[in-house]
């Protein structure tokens, strides 16, 4: 089917789908989601052409429901599974950790503001972009011992800041 006859379709047809798909789910959102899977499924689809596009659509849909309710059910069963087991169990966020973290963050990035240019730098290529310590002596013109002494003096901060705020 044409690209254009295609999306006229799916615009004509779309209240429908969504009638269809909320009158199965009670959830309009969820019901979104699977128009557009089903809208994406419709436009990648190679194979003959049908001619009764309606109807092919709606079988569609009531498939992609199916695979909506099974995946549910998979779902649901998992998580009824480690429910059951406190070592599996999800352990919440709280304020109290939130807060510390934020404060964790906050000293680190203080730390590194604190530090010369091409140190901090190079310690963000390191540890953050996971770069090669060669590939980094190579881009900055340094030697590979250099750029593990600007490491080596970017943790250390790193471990004084931190041992003075705990």
């Amino acid at each position: 089917m044409p690209e254009h006859d295609l999306s006229a379709l799916m615009e004509r047809i779309r209240p429908a789908l969504m009638a269809f798909f909320v009158r199965r789910l009670s959830d309009p959102l969820q019901a979104e989601d699977l128009i557009q899977d089903l809208f994406i499924r419709m436009a990648t689809m190679t194979g003959p052409a049908t001619n009764n596009p309606e109807g092919y659509i709606f079988q569609a849909a009531a498939n992609l429901l199916r695979d909506n309710y099974r995946r549910e059910a998979t779902r649901s069963r998992y998580l009824q599974s480690r429910a059951g087991d406190p070592d599996l169990a999800i352990d919440p966020i709280d304020a109290e950790r939130l807060l510390s973290a934020r404060q964790s963050v906050g000293c680190v990035a203080r730390t590194l503001g604190g530090l010369p240019d091409r140190t901090r730098q190079i310690f963000i290529l390191y540890r953050l972009e996971g770069m090669q310590r060669k590939a980094i002596a190579d881009a900055f013109g340094i030697s590979v011992s250099a750029v593990e002494k600007h490491i080596a003096n970017a943790m250390r901060a790193l471990l004084a800041d931190m041992g003075d705020s705990q």
